[in-house]
């Protein structure tokens, strides 16, 4: 009993001594940021993986006052990074812990990095006096203003109108800022999670992995949510910004997964008219590369893969 607590501050100074360092590199090398976010979560899962929820929340509350220690310019750079790793890791680590399924990890992997992007923005937002909107509607007149300049060098001109209309299309971008920190937060949280089972598969021997991409299956409940998404967007809420930005963000969320589902589906059908791995390898480039059209037919086949279980019916 006393090794296993010994053992226990042992690593927990290990691994948060760890968690310091990837920290600093941050302030040393500029930009690297957001790769080390990708790598920052894992002593923390995996010290959650070990010894529970309670522990690693321990260790992260130890971290972020000794951050707060060392020197307020470190404390005010490096505190929203650190929380957004602590809350992702621990997600991580306690699902890793719990034996839950792997899509359910990157699940609640994803939601510990959305809200510690949350908390990032009310950062921002509050302690530093800085609106991002704002500063994003700056950008946008300042971009406009070059572009008019230029082209008016050129001997074009861009009627008032014009101008209007392309600031207008250039601001959805901010309705659209909770699907991008969705859709970060879920690149991130996989990556993390990949790293961590990897660690973890070396370090304490487990064998973790995600399933192949191929046998990923929504469930049906999704279909019926993407339908009232639908059906809401049909309702002018035009009184209601709150509404309109929800239904947007919900639409395109849904579409992404569907999307998923729909490549998922067509790798599993080459794989099982057995195709070489290199047609499946193109299948996905081509997705890619022609990623507006083929995102919408990949949707499509998703939505149908999900409605009418078409996997049962390949043969």
């Amino acid at each position: 009993m006393k090794n296993q607590k010994n053992n226990k501050i042992k690593e927990g100074f290990i691994f948060g001594a760890c968690f310091v360092v990837l920290l600093l590199l941050t302030m040393f090398i500029p930009s690297l940021e957001l790769i080390v976010l990708f790598i920052l979560p894992v002593p923390i899962a995996m010290y959650g993986y070990r010894y529970g929820w309670k522990a690693s929340a321990i260790v992260g509350g130890i971290i972020l006052l000794s951050i707060s220690l060392l020197a307020f310019y470190f404390f005010v750079i490096s505190l929203p990074l650190a929380l957004i790793a602590l809350l992702a890791g621990g997600f991580i680590g306690e699902a890793l812990r719990s034996q839950r399924h792997p899509y359910e990890t990157w699940i609640r992997g994803t939601i510990g990095f959305a809200l510690g992007f949350l908390v990032l923005i009310l950062i921002v937002e509050l302690l530093v006096d800085v609106s991002l909107a704002k500063e994003y509607q700056l950008m946008i007149r300042e971009s406009l203003d070059s572009t008019q300049f230029l082209l008016g060098q050129a001997g074009l001109d861009l009627t008032s109108e014009e101008l209007v209309n392309i600031e207008r299309q250039m601001m959805v971008l901010l309705d659209l800022i909770p699907s991008i920190l969705i859709i970060a937060s879920m690149v991130y949280s996989f990556v993390s999670q990949w790293v961590t089972h990897k660690a973890l598969n070396k370090w304490d021997h487990a064998q973790l992995s995600f399933p192949s991409f191929r046998m990923l299956q929504m469930p049906k409940m999704i279909l019926w949510i993407y339908l009232i998404v639908i059906i809401l967007s049909l309702f002018n809420f035009s009184g209601i910004e709150m509404v309109n930005v929800i239904i947007i963000n919900a639409s395109v969320i849904l579409s992404l997964i569907f999307s998923i589902q729909g490549l998922s589906f067509l790798l599993y059908f080459l794989a099982k008219k057995k195709q070489p791995t290199f047609v499946s390898v193109l299948v996905v480039i081509l997705c890619l590369i022609i990623l507006p059209i083929g995102m919408y037919l990949t949707r499509i086949l998703g939505i149908i893969d999900v409605g009418f279980e078409l996997r049962k019916r390949v043969i």
